[in-house]
């Protein structure tokens, strides 16, 4: 990340606004960073966010909230700009070719952002015979965009995750498609599908991945400060988000114990603990995260990205009870 005040280069919006484009990041990019000099970022995808990055000859340099300041903008202006310039940049497909397009980025086309603009996936339905199109952004300089075909998917999906997982620069091992709208939705949304799984694997594995950069920063945070400056929280356990593989496809789980305060991360399910005259910890039962949140009034700690809740007390007898009849089984895939 470069901050402008340090390149040497125009920094008056007349002279920044046509260099200004859109970029994808995940949403743990620049969590390192100070609170005032992290980049302006808005939510794109689940896990995903929009940034504005200036475009310079030989590199990109990613704004944040001060550079708004001194140009005299809001971030509404300024990712409009940047959306407004990529379209200018985007070029149609052609109608016949291969069903697999990939475009892979040399730094000035800002292939990854392309689905940001208003009808550019859509456009290929009629390349693939209006079967609805497929997008994947496995690093933030690839883009490949294929026909929804269950078998062909299926094959992206292993290529995708396996591309995520090598990349230095991974972005997302996610397919994204369209909705009745034609707006572009992570995959897991569109409803009943032969690849669903695949599809909640890949939004599983991304969650875990991010949770697990954001638990890593916040245990160290905690290690050396004693607290996390910016935001307004007493010490506590930074819970883990786990992959699990379930019959019905894969789901995260985080764990809430008794007599431990936590930050606990959203999840698909909440796995409820507590300890035995042993010193053993006793499993209880697992609670689907929305209605267990609705039970015990969880809300997120504000400005914390991806969400996190705090919480300081084990649930009453009352709550508890709730909890069980609520419960679900889990049942492990195989």
């Amino acid at each position: 990340m470069v901050d402008l005040r340090d390149s040497g280069e125009p920094d008056d919006w007349p002279s920044v606004r046509p260099r200004l484009r859109p970029v994808l990041r995940p949403v743990t990019y620049g969590i390192d960073q100070l609170a005032d000099s992290r980049p302006l970022a808005r939510p794109a995808f689940p896990f995903v966010n929009e940034l504005v990055a200036v475009d310079k000859p030989e590199s990109r340099a990613i704004i944040s909230a001060a550079s708004l300041e001194r140009w005299g903008v809001s971030a509404d202006e300024a990712f409009a700009a940047a959306r407004e310039n990529l379209a200018a940049m985007v070029h149609p497909h052609d109608s016949d070719g291969n069903a697999i397009l990939r475009y892979v980025d040399d730094g000035n086309a800002y292939f990854a952002s392309w689905p940001l603009v208003p009808g550019w996936l859509a456009s290929f339905r009629a390349r693939y015979g209006h079967r609805r199109p497929v997008a994947f952004m496995p690093d933030i300089d690839t883009l490949i965009v294929v026909p929804d075909v269950p078998q062909l998917l299926g094959r992206m999906y292993e290529m995708a995750e396996e591309q995520y997982r090598q990349s230095p620069r991974s972005l997302s091992p996610q397919g994204y498609t369209l909705d009745a709208d034609d707006n572009v939705i992570p995959f897991d949304h569109a409803g009943p599908h032969e690849q669903l799984p695949a599809a909640r694997r890949a939004r599983a594995g991304l969650a875990t991945a991010e949770y697990g950069t954001q638990t890593r920063w916040l245990s160290a945070t905690l290690e050396d400060h004693y607290e996390i400056p910016g935001y307004d929280l007493e010490p506590a356990y930074i819970a883990a988000l786990n992959f699990a593989d379930l019959a019905d496809g894969p789901c995260t789980v985080t764990a809430w114990g008794e007599d431990v305060e936590y930050l606990l991360p959203h999840s698909d399910y909440i796995a409820f603990c507590r300890n035995t005259e042993s010193g053993d910890i006793e499993h209880l039962f697992d609670v689907p995260f929305a209605t267990a949140a609705e039970i015990t009034g969880l809300t997120p700690i504000p400005g914390l990205d991806p969400p996190r809740y705090e919480i300081r007390s084990w649930p009453t007898p009352e709550t508890l009870a709730r909890l069980e009849q609520s419960a679900v089984i889990l049942q492990p895939a195989g």
